[in-house]
């Protein structure tokens, strides 16, 4: 009896110290809870490059789409936090997405899925160095219209309920990007990356002719880029 009294008198300071320390998860602990999560939205410049082409209007008149060089592009993305409860110096899940703004005619959509290796650079700056990979779709009107309502008409008029045929040709590639991004406070972020894109190939074969040659129309989106995002963390 006397050890057992012993053992209560050493083990009672260690279940009062117990007791008196602050359970885990606490608000402050959260407030400092590093971000897992952000969503951007901006602007951005990439290469898109294809020479003049004559293409075959919705009234079968041929029309010409201009030699194009570059393009400016609505930019959006998801970033996931692959390393829950770490600092923020640590690897993101990120998915882009750019839509080209090219006129009516050309229309391109790209995703861009990779991963993010974070530095902390001071409290408030970091570094973002990634790899991602990419898959565009490259659209152009066909010139072959098609009506909601078989009536046989060969010309439809502007709102007869008609809509023009595209053609759609994915390609797809991967590269690697640069990032600062500068966190103005807890919840929203500004960002600017550059980077580069590969792709396997260009998206051939168009034919926006009918007596063309196949190959006469490609376009390329291989090149540089660079982006500015406004951003919010959660």
């Amino acid at each position: 009896m006397r050890t057992l009294f012993g053992l209560l008198f050493a083990l009672g300071p260690a279940f009062t110290a117990g007791a008196s320390s602050p359970p885990p998860g606490t608000a402050s602990d959260m407030a400092q809870r590093p971000p897992q999560l952000s969503v951007e939205f901006g602007g951005s410049w990439a290469r898109v490059q294809h020479p003049t082409a004559y293409m075959l209007d919705w009234r079968d008149r041929t029309s010409t789409l201009g030699a194009r060089a570059s393009a400016m592009r609505l930019a959006g993305g998801l970033h996931f936090n692959m390393v829950r409860s770490s600092d923020r110096s640590d690897w993101w899940w990120t998915n882009g997405v750019e839509w080209y703004l090219t006129g009516g005619d050309l229309q391109v959509l790209s995703v861009r899925p990779g991963f993010e290796k974070r530095f902390a650079l001071t409290g408030k700056l970091l570094l973002g160095l990634s790899l991602f990979g990419s898959a565009s779709e490259v659209s152009l009107a066909s010139g072959r219209m098609f009506a909601t309502e078989p009536d046989g008409t060969a010309a439809p008029e502007p709102d007869s309920g008609a809509f023009q045929r595209r053609v759609r040709k994915w390609t797809f590639g991967g590269g690697g990007s640069a990032a600062l991004q500068y966190q103005l406070n807890r919840w929203v972020h500004t960002r600017v990356n550059v980077g580069y894109t590969q792709y396997v190939k260009q998206a051939r074969n168009f034919g926006m002719v009918a007596d063309s040659e196949p190959d006469t129309f490609s376009v390329s989106l291989s090149g540089p880029w660079a982006a500015a995002y406004v951003g919010v963390s959660l």
